[in-house]
């Protein structure tokens, strides 16, 4: 039975003998695609996230698509002759709710009935229940006996904004109430039965704990750590840039443990987010080829339109500047702590970088985070590698390109909030 208003495994606190098996999801609600991983916390050979793909894609388009009758989830094949096209609802919600134009300036009019928050909540509703199907077909349909819950990502900057974090916690709570109570939701959702369904699950915006909070949503950049944490990539001091579709968020941080294996802990010196990313470099080549800004077509196909016309890189250069703030920033936080310790400074002259996010596909911009943002240094880039814990639903091998897209579903995976810190004893 599934149970509200308490968050999906606040019940095992209380009853740590439960013979339930415990499948935690992780939903990466994106800005222009969003990524599910479920973790089995009773596989047969140990702990297992699996990655869950939607049409032979681990991206699952963001975007609601609205005919006269019904909503479309999770498809990128309609076009505005036949649709209303709803995108980058996720940095609509922070404009509507902070009332700051910088998270969002389209132009588009949002359905009557309907604000940006209301076609989030039927979207994470949407992610839940394709998560519970996957899960449902790992153990040959039956789910007697395994309770599901889940986590939703929420960008650094709406994280720490008192107003944006509850509203993104009540689209995460409220999806789970949909969820709940309606049960499983198509691609297909008729207009009567949305209206119907926001009008029965209203908005409830309580205040709770925050641990408790941490349980519903936690920050992306924090929860994309875990992944470089078991990947078997390196340890030392590293820089982690997510290039999203609205924010760009870099994370410095040392990694402890072997060579080769994944570690066992992580200590954060510094984070920092701007509200810019992929979004903004489509709109400068949109721009610079004279197309329409309003329509972002050109997700995916970036690097090509680089390669094929150099004038654009020009156009970029602004975007690639306040990109790269966010590692400046993240680096004063950095150089602020360890003013009196030079020989830990020394060993961050040399420190690696991970890139993930869209924007980890295009050379231009990784190329950006190669030179040392005090020192102007030249720094080396590695890619991540595939954890041991981590496949895909579809047992298909995962490549190296979907890698840096999956990190943050896989780190929301985890039940633990907090990630293992040697200089920190209490997580909180």
């Amino acid at each position: 039975m599934k149970r509200l208003p308490r968050a999906p495994w606040k019940f095992w606190d209380r009853n740590q003998a439960s013979p339930k098996r415990r499948v935690h999801l992780g939903i990466d609600y994106g800005t222009s695609a969003s990524k599910i991983v479920f973790r089995d916390y009773g596989a047969p050979r140990g702990e297992t996230a699996v990655l869950i793909p939607r049409n032979g894609s681990v991206l699952i388009p963001s975007r609601v698509c609205m005919s006269a009758t019904e909503l479309l989830f999770g498809d990128n094949t309609k076009t505005n002759g036949e649709y209303e096209i709803y995108e980058s609802l996720k940095m609509r919600v922070a404009a509507e709710v902070s009332g700051n134009p910088k998270y969002h300036s389209g132009s588009t009019t949002l359905p009557q009935g309907f604000t940006a928050a209301d076609l989030a909540a039927l979207t994470v509703w949407f992610l839940i229940s394709e998560g519970q199907r996957a899960a449902a077909a790992q153990f040959d349909g039956r789910l007697e006996g395994v309770e599901i819950g889940m986590t939703m990502g929420v960008p650094l900057p709406f994280f720490n904004d008192g107003e944006l974090k509850a509203s993104f916690l009540g689209i995460a709570r409220r999806a789970w109430s949909f969820y709940c109570n309606e049960g499983l939701l198509d691609s297909a959702l008729s207009i009567e039965r949305a209206l119907r369904v926001l009008a029965k699950h209203q908005v409830v915006l309580l205040p709770i704990p925050d641990q408790e909070g941490r349980e519903w949503i936690r920050c992306e950049g924090e929860a994309s750590n875990w992944l470089v944490l078991h990947s078997p990539i390196g340890i030392g001091p590293f820089a982690k840039v997510d290039i999203g579709a609205g924010t760009t968020h870099t994370s410095l941080f040392r990694v402890f443990g072997k060579l080769r294996t994944p570690k066992r802990s992580l200590a954060p010196f510094g984070a920092a987010a701007v509200p810019i990313g992929m979004d903004a470099v489509d709109r400068a080549i949109a721009e610079c080829e004279g197309l329409n800004t309003d329509c972002l077509v050109l997700r995916g196909s970036e690097a090509s339109i680089l390669q094929a016309n150099a004038k654009v890189h020009g156009a970029l250069v602004p975007v690639r500047k306040h990109i790269y703030d966010s590692y400046r920033k993240a680096w004063s936080e950095v150089s602020a702590k360890l003013s009196s310790n030079a020989l830990e400074l020394i060993a961050w002259r040399q420190h690696k970088v991970v890139v993930i996010g869209g924007g980890s596909l295009l050379p231009l911009l990784v190329d950006t985070f190669r030179t040392h943002p005090d020192h102007q240094e030249p720094l080396s880039v590695l890619t991540l590698e595939q954890p041991t814990d981590l496949v895909r639903a579809d047992r298909r091998k995962i490549p190296s390109e979907e890698l840096p897209f999956v990190a943050v579903a896989y780190g929301l995976s985890q039940l633990e909030s907090h990630l293992p810190n040697p200089y920190c004893r209490d997580p909180g």
